[in-house]
């Protein structure tokens, strides 16, 4: 690929320029998600609140131009014991009416409930706890885990006769109201062979539907058979519970976590294994999309820029100055997705990065496949370059705090940003000894996510993380990262 002039809108130093506009989230907006700020504001505007011992901002959205952040409190009572409750701030940008007052002689918690802050530009509600997921109760009982089991064990040949004689769940992983991942330590009646464990996923919507049959159409494909990369065995479906059952896969390791020992020590037997690792994910990611499994919705550039754009107008809103300073690299995309025409469409994980790589023994293994949709090659492997750099530059901050403003310094970053390219572009040849890729294409999505991460930062309010995925993107566009 040749070096990026990008023309339009400017040369490439005025583009840089015009993406520097990101570079900082205003001041009024970040302190929405800096607890100590919050739990003060909210001590010295509300009486009730005098007692808040903790504040936790739990979620940041944005739909068109509102933007809210869920708050998760802790409250002293008179007689010592904790009190915990939810509530929702909306966030009125500069020059907005202040809202009525109305509701504010109720105590916080209660319905109705409703305080505006200025200081913050917050307009708070009570919000409800939100629903447990239905199929919880049903799914973490032990007795009623191993009936609803069984029965989904019976209706596969292999399993028919199978009886659960003792069933163990245990939560691994939850998102309140929307997901759920529960894993069943199980043993047999008679002595017969089944699996164990296995892995319930349950969902709020449908996606557990799209994963279980994506995993079907991909286990009675040729890519089982391949041995380049395992899946879980599907086991079934719950359409009343919104839960898809699958078998066990192995796991001594995830490639996400690998990534950020092997950047943080650069210990020569951790690049070593590294190595390895992102080698074997690539012969695997190119089996999965010659694959040939037949099932998802196509899932197009155009679409993802779509998306994009909507984001830029939501964000357009409230910031016009951002608009205009992605919009010279929007319209050249564009451009450049004409003339490079995308690769046919083939299987695709649909959201492909370290994080759904599993690592055990030497092989790899995939799971997580409720996105799966029917793509060109290019944008799995945008997605997974993409989460690599963000990873391994995440080092050795892993865990992010809003209130922390310790971050990598610039010729740090830059070192880093370097090995990750070289670890990339180690992956990027692997993949192409197995299958052909447009490199044009992969540029374009990648150059689409790294953009899409910059504009993440600015409407989830992530102001750490916001000058390492800036400069992620800007070292895309400055190395080249468009074709010509």
């Amino acid at each position: 690929m040749s070096v990026a002039s990008l023309e339009v809108g400017g040369s490439q130093s005025d583009q840089q320029g015009s993406l520097e506009r990101f570079a900082e989230l205003p001041g009024w907006l970040v302190a929405i998600v800096q607890p100590t700020t919050v739990r003060a504001a909210l001590a010295r505007a509300i009486p009730a609140f005098g007692a808040l011992q903790q504040c936790e901002v739990a979620r940041v959205r944005m739909k068109k131009d509102r933007r809210t952040a869920l708050y998760r409190l802790t409250l002293a009572g008179p007689d010592g014991a904790q009190r915990r409750l939810q509530i929702q701030g909306t966030l009125l940008p500069p020059g907005a009416p202040e809202p009525p007052d109305a509701g504010s002689e109720l105590a916080p918690g209660e319905e109705g409930w409703r305080r505006y802050v200025p200081e913050l530009r917050l307009l708070l509600e009570t919000l409800p706890e939100e629903a447990a997921l239905p199929a919880l109760e049903p799914l973490t009982d032990p007795a009623q885990a191993a009936a609803i089991l069984e029965r989904a064990l019976r209706a596969l040949p292999q399993y028919r006769g199978l009886a659960v004689q003792t069933c163990a769940p245990r939560v691994v992983r939850q998102k309140p109201g929307s997901r759920c991942t529960i894993l069943y330590d199980l043993t047999y009646r008679d002595g017969s062979a089944g699996p164990t464990p296995v892995v319930a996923k349950a969902y709020k919507g449908g996606k557990g539907k799209n994963a279980h049959a994506a995993m079907r159409a991909l286990w009675e494909s040729p890519l089982r058979a391949s041995g380049s990369v395992a899946i879980a065995e599907p086991l079934g479906y719950l359409p009343e519970l919104n839960t898809a059952l699958q078998g066990p896969v192995r796991e001594e390791q995830m490639l996400k976590d690998l990534i950020r020992a092997a950047m943080r020590t650069g210990a020569p037997d951790l690049r070593a294994e590294l190595s390895g690792a992102m080698r074997k994910t690539a012969a695997g990611i190119a089996a999965l999309h010659r694959s040939g499994a037949q099932y998802g919705e196509p899932h197009t550039w155009a679409e993802a820029l779509d998306d994009v754009q909507d984001t830029v107008g939501q964000l357009g809103a409230v910031f016009p100055q951002l608009q205009a300073a992605v919009a010279p690299l929007l319209a050249r995309l564009e451009a450049l997705a004409e003339a490079h025409p995308p690769d046919p469409l083939a299987p695709s994980h649909g959201s492909f990065r370290p994080a759904q790589v599993l690592l055990a023994g030497g092989d790899v293994a995939f799971i997580d496949f409720d996105s799966f949709c029917q793509a060109e090659p290019a944008f799995d492997l945008a997605l997974f370059l993409s989460a690599v750099k963000n990873i391994g530059l995440s080092e050795p901050h892993e865990e992010e705090s809003s209130e922390d403003d310790d971050a990598l310094d610039p010729q740090a970053r830059e070192a880093l940003l370097e090995q990750l390219d070289l670890i990339c572009e180690e992956f990027l040849a692997e993949y192409e000894r197995h299958a052909p890729v447009s490199r044009e294409r992969v540029a374009l999505w990648e150059t689409l996510e790294l953009l899409d991460l910059v504009l993440t930062c600015w409407t989830k309010i992530k102001p750490v993380r916001l000058g390492n995925t800036l400069a992620m993107l800007e070292r895309h566009l400055r190395a080249g990262g468009l074709p010509g």
